[in-house]
């Protein structure tokens, strides 16, 4: 079992006798962290080369820097370690292998070059063009970046192009210490731009060798029983067979410590014998104990019910979850997917630091609806009067709505139906659909009520364009929504949901989504509640980002909207 934990308890009597004997004895997982180690190395490896030029030049070319100045210029040789995370320098299951971890080393050095190169720009502009055109040339830059962006990458699917607007914005904050630092009629950085740029390559050259004898000597050779994460295998199929053998035959940071299968004895096929620990029925008590850090789910013969309980109980219990795409194959079709030695694979992960992130997501919102309604209450007073003298009635419709928790609040959007309009033609409709009784046909037709003879003519306008949900920027600043989110559900559909259908509501409901943007009314129901749950696993600022931005092309698309 290698460097599996067993405490003892007796919950140990209820598995095979050979299984707690395989297992070693310990208070506490012996495994190491990945991520602690490589940046306690990236960072002595920059900073002490950059230690290292400033005490050899400091009768020379640094001479003239005085304290803050040799720490901002310290701070410089930081530059490509910021970008580090955009390609996923940290994550242990894909470092391993140099084919990837090097040529991303590369391409971070790169862009921490090219931010340096923008600050050089910055303070030489003038050379080359009117100051006057400075801050035009940067905003057509970065919306340049941001259409190349949306044309030839596939959303959440492929290495966003926008971190040149992450290198660019490092560029200008640069500036700003350095301005702070110094005169800028006469920069520091001007001064010693040829050294600065050395010394980068330098740091850089340093960092690519001691990550190659750290990460694949160190920790995938001579500390690899430290450093391996230990795995659960759930299935005995093919694919589990083949991914057990990739991971030995790659020496991937994985180990397999054990296995649960429908039957308690059945035996995995690999070059390694894995102990088959029990069944799904038994995970608490394994889990109890057995020391676990990742599971990987390959049981095709898993309900979908059954699978998001247990993606619900790994990721909270703090264990990254794998799966495979087959399992959601809405995921595989709309989204990124991560791979797990070559095998395309959904990973989720458990966010220790969502409680940070919930209030940071609660502070965005309450500042941009607030910025929103101020900039659009032109349009919020052209659509009400439209509204008022095209048909009788309020401007607003309120509807009761279901929001985080399964708690009603009031949701507001332009009134886009005649007043009195009754709810059995939707409420029918969604009822069905739920059910599964209306489904996509081979065309991809849209499963949407469309022809709808209780909207009216503004209201058609208002829908076509998405217009209609502008005041729900009213519920983000009350707190009851979000500005990103899984779309609020009514009453009567809530009511008709399955249970592991009810855990969309686990957050705060948006305004725009992740079904919207990849999905919106051309998939079914059920891949639309693994949409929304695959971005309740996955939230982050980034993410939220990302949707925003891709809701612009939506409704100048106006895909699904009817």
């Amino acid at each position: 079992m290698g460097d599996v934990c067993l405490d003892s308890g007796p919950v140990g009597a209820s598995l095979p006798r050979t299984n707690r004997e395989n297992a070693k004895r310990c208070r506490g997982p012996r495994v190491l962290s990945y991520k602690f180690a490589l940046v306690a190395i990236d960072l002595a490896a920059a900073l002490g080369t950059a230690a290292v030029g400033l005490w050899t030049e400091r009768q020379g070319a640094y001479a003239d820097l005085h304290g803050l100045q040799q720490i901002i210029f310290l701070s410089f040789y930081l530059i490509p370690l910021a970008f580090f995370q955009n390609f996923r320098l940290y994550s242990y299951h894909l470092i391993f292998s140099p084919k990837y971890h090097l040529p991303n080393l590369a391409k971070a050095g790169a862009l921490g070059l090219f931010t340096i190169g923008a600050i050089g720009l910055t303070y030489r502009w003038q050379e080359f063009m009117s100051p006057d055109l400075f801050l035009p040339v940067v905003i057509g830059f970065a919306l340049a970046v941001l259409m190349a962006n949306h044309i030839l990458s596939k959303p959440y699917r492929e290495q966003s192009i926008t971190v040149l607007l992450k290198a660019l914005g490092l560029a200008f904050f640069a500036v700003g210490l350095l301005g702070i630092a110094g005169p800028l009629d006469q920069p520091i950085l001007t001064l010693h731009f040829d050294e600065l740029i050395i010394g980068v390559l330098m740091a850089g050259l340093v960092l690519t060798l001691t990550r190659w004898v750290m990460v694949h000597l160190v920790f995938n050779i001579y500390f690899r029983r430290n450093f391996r994460r230990q795995v659960l295998l759930i299935g005995m199929n093919e694919d589990a067979e083949r991914i057990t053998d990739l991971i030995i035959r790659r020496k991937a940071p994985f180990w397999i410590a054990g296995t649960i299968s429908p039957q308690p004895f059945d035996r995995l096929m690999s070059a390694v014998p894995k102990s088959n620990l029990g069944r799904i029925q038994d995970l608490e008590s394994i889990l109890g104990e057995y020391f676990f850090q990742e599971a990987i789910i390959t049981d095709e013969t898993i309900e979908k019910a059954e699978l998001i309980d247990l993606l619900d109980f790994f990721t909270t219990k703090g264990i990254n979850v794998w799966f495979i795409p087959k399992l959601m194959p809405i995921i595989g079709i709309k989204l990124y997917i991560d791979n797990l030695c070559g095998i395309p694979m959904v990973r989720l992960s458990h966010r220790w630091h969502q409680w940070v992130f919930e209030k940071g997501k609660y502070a965005l919102d309450a500042v941009a609806a607030l910025l929103g309604i101020v900039v659009v209450l032109p349009i919020f007073a052209a659509f009400a009067l439209a509204i008022k003298l095209t048909s009788p009635g309020p401007v607003f419709y309120r509807a009761q709505a279901v929001g985080k928790g399964g708690r009603s609040f009031r949701m507001f959007k332009f009134r886009s139906m005649i007043t009195g309009a009754s709810k059995d033609i939707h409420k029918d409709y969604v009822t069905r659909m739920i059910s599964g009784e209306i489904t996509q046909d081979g065309s991809g037709k849209t499963l949407k009520i469309i022809n709808d003879p209780r909207v009216t003519p503004v209201g058609r306008l208002l829908r076509k364009t998405s217009l209609d949900e502008l005041p729900q920027l009213i519920n983000v600043l009350k707190g009851d929504m979000s500005l990103v989110g899984p779309r609020p559900c009514l009453p009567y559909e809530y009511e008709v949901y399955k249970d592991w259908h009810k855990k969309r509501t686990a957050v705060r409901p948006g305004i725009t989504g992740l079904w919207q943007v990849v999905g919106r009314s051309e998939v079914s129901f059920e891949d639309m509640i693994l949409l929304d749950l695959y971005y309740i696993y996955n939230r982050s600022m980034e993410l939220d980002f990302n949707i925003l931005f891709e809701t612009v092309f939506v409704l100048l698309k106006k895909k699904g909207a009817y």
